[in-house]
């Protein structure tokens, strides 16, 4: 585990109130936020910012598992873990919160799967040996601070049983994201995703595009705003009160093509030539024809094939008997 940055959240006795911590060391746990939990994950409509741990509630049993791809790191944050004990101290209730970050490798990755399993057992209520290390791991020092146990956490961390990395059964549908109502049979599932198979490297999700960066996993109680885990693009998403945000319906700038009425119907109607039988039509081009051969002929000077009456010749005799 010294490879793994550890912060935890609780509370002390005075004023100091709830806060995060670093645990650096047995002697030197400064109080020290992890950065990756406030990264932007993306913008609302109306401009507001959304941050990582927006997708969950810190004061309910809850599970995150975050792909910081740029920088190469795996987180993982457990939240709303109660402490019996030290509630009662207080007088008020008393919630812890714990965060690993590791580089992502296969044998960090595997460590944070085994924890991500164990806190699923402990959500569904199986398996409270989680609750119960943090409960033993973490105490109140002085007034205004807290301690960690980290020999109890590695302790921990080799007690559980180990998960496996085979390759998924169903290629196609594993990567594709899965965001519901928390439900029994659900976490079970994931509980089985986790112990047995690698996180995916890729994943696809609700609008479609592929991501290889961001938070992979959210189970939670009640979320502030229902879409907003679909918003985030995770993986796999559990909530009480998840709700799918209505899909934009992108809408075509394309005109319609206007189909023209035939030329004849858009002249003047004096212009129009009005459609006659075809005999008609063919009576007509035979009187034409006819009076372009007689003009030839009066032009011409032919001869009229109409004689002229018959008139007596000049000097002409004529004898009477």
């Amino acid at each position: 585990m010294s490879n793994f940055e550890i912060y935890v959240k609780t509370s002390a006795l005075g004023k100091t109130g709830i806060h995060w911590r670093s645990i650096e060391s047995e002697e030197h746990q400064p109080i020290k936020d992890p950065s990756s939990i406030k990264r932007q994950i993306f913008t609302e409509e109306n401009g507001q910012i959304v941050i990582v741990n927006d997708l969950i509630d810190e004061v309910k049993p809850s599970l995150l598992v975050l792909r910081d791809n740029g920088n190469k790191k795996l987180l993982l944050e457990i939240t709303g873990i109660e402490s019996p004990q030290r509630s009662m101290r207080l007088g008020r209730k008393v919630f812890n919160s714990m965060v690993l970050i590791a580089d992502d490798i296969e044998e960090n990755e595997i460590v944070l799967r085994k924890i991500a399993y164990s806190a699923i057992q402990n959500i569904l209520q199986k398996d409270f040996s989680l609750s119960q290390m943090i409960e033993k791991s973490v105490e109140f020092f002085g007034l205004e601070e807290f301690r960690v146990n980290i020999k109890n956490i590695n302790e921990y961390i080799g007690y559980i049983e180990p998960v496996y990395s085979h390759q998924f059964s169903n290629t196609d549908s594993y990567p594709k994201y899965q965001i519901e109502h928390k439900s029994s049979e659900n976490l079970e599932k994931l509980a089985e995703e986790l112990q047995n198979y690698p996180l995916p490297k890729q994943w696809l999700n609700w609008d479609g595009k592929t991501k290889n960066d961001g938070v992979l996993i959210v189970v939670t109680e009640n979320l502030e705003k229902r879409t907003i885990l679909h918003k985030a693009g995770v993986w796999r998403g559990f909530a009480n009160n998840v709700e799918e945000p209505i899909k934009e319906v992108v809408k075509s700038t394309q005109k319609k093509t206007e189909v023209l009425p035939p030329v004849e119907k858009s002249l003047p109607e004096q212009l129009q030539v009005p459609h006659q039988p075809i005999p008609t039509l063919w009576r007509i081009m035979i009187m034409l024809l006819v009076g372009v051969i007689v003009i030839l002929f009066i032009i011409l000077g032919f001869p009229s094939p109409v004689q002229a009456p018959h008139q007596p010749m000049k000097n002409q005799q004529i004898y009477y008997k």
